[in-house]
């Protein structure tokens, strides 16, 4: 009588899904990335995909920005993938022209992106109204391309990125954006500037042409201390009405450097904000 509780009980624990049986599973295939599940899934559940700077790493741009934690309280399914490594060895997303396939290696991004989207589908339900992207500089980049190629993201967090001044991004669905840049920016100038022979936007355009996708318009403006190594209500934060249910907000930071120093909240700062979108 002992075994055969004891096989029911391991055949129940084996038909139970990674969504309950545990915190975190693998997808990717040779890109492997890790899947973390928050305590509380909802049926769908949100999903959040942060893509990182080139030459770092998904871990890196995790120990960056500090999301697992909060991603994991607010119920949000979450992955931080690799890029594909350049014979330097270096890792980098084919986001664009400009941005940051130097050797222009045949890579499919896009695809990529979309197969992890899959296959964590197939294992745990994904809201397809509630796809958000977190990128910075490359992973910016990304963001934008993957959003305006797939119409499957509600919502983009982008720090430091641009687009290629040529692109024609018009995903058959708005798009809610939170731009942050900082005016000191070496590295993606944010006045817009060229990197492997192709020009990419500036912040400004940028948040211009998502202002046009989203007809949002009548911009208010107002101060933030966001910045915590500069004195003072630094951040100049702008933010749009628009006609669609989407939002748009640019958040300038005066003196921001390339990988600025973010406050202690600022996990918790970009997760409302894109918790706060839906398709």
């Amino acid at each position: 009588m002992k075994s055969r509780i004891l096989t029911v009980f391991a055949l129940a624990i084996a038909l139970i899904s990674p969504a309950t049986a545990g915190n975190t599973y693998i997808v990717g295939g040779d890109r492997p990335v890790i899947v973390n599940l928050p305590d509380s899934l909802a049926n769908p559940a949100p999903l959040l995909i942060l893509l990182h700077s080139a030459s770092t790493s998904g871990a890196h741009q995790e120990n960056y920005m500090h999301l697992g934690p909060v991603a994991k309280k607010n119920g949000l399914i979450y992955i931080a993938p690799d890029g594909m490594t350049n014979p330097e060895g270096k890792r980098f997303w084919n986001a664009s022209k400009s941005c940051c396939n130097k050797y222009k290696q045949e890579v499919d991004d896009v695809a990529y992106i979309n197969s992890l989207i899959d296959e964590i589908s197939a294992k745990t339900p994904v809201d397809p109204k509630r796809i958000y992207l977190i990128g910075h500089s490359n992973g910016a980049f990304m963001s934008f391309t993957f959003a305006c190629k797939t119409n499957k993201v509600a919502a983009i967090v982008a720090i430091a990125g641009a687009m290629d001044t040529e692109s024609d991004c018009k995903p058959s669905t708005p798009v809610s954006l939170l731009n942050i840049h900082g005016t000191a920016d070496k590295t993606i100038k944010i006045d817009g500037g060229v990197l492997n022979n192709f020009p990419y936007t500036s912040a400004k355009s940028t948040v211009t042409k998502v202002a046009l996708l989203n007809k949002c318009y009548s911009p208010a403006v107002s101060k933030k201390d966001f910045e915590p190594t500069i004195k003072g209500p630094e951040t100049t934060v702008i933010n749009y009405t628009c006609d669609t249910h989407t939002h748009l907000q640019y958040w300038k930071i005066a003196k921001g450097s390339h990988s600025p120093k973010l406050p202690a909240d600022f996990a918790e700062q970009v997760i409302t904000f894109l918790l706060n979108q839906s398709k």
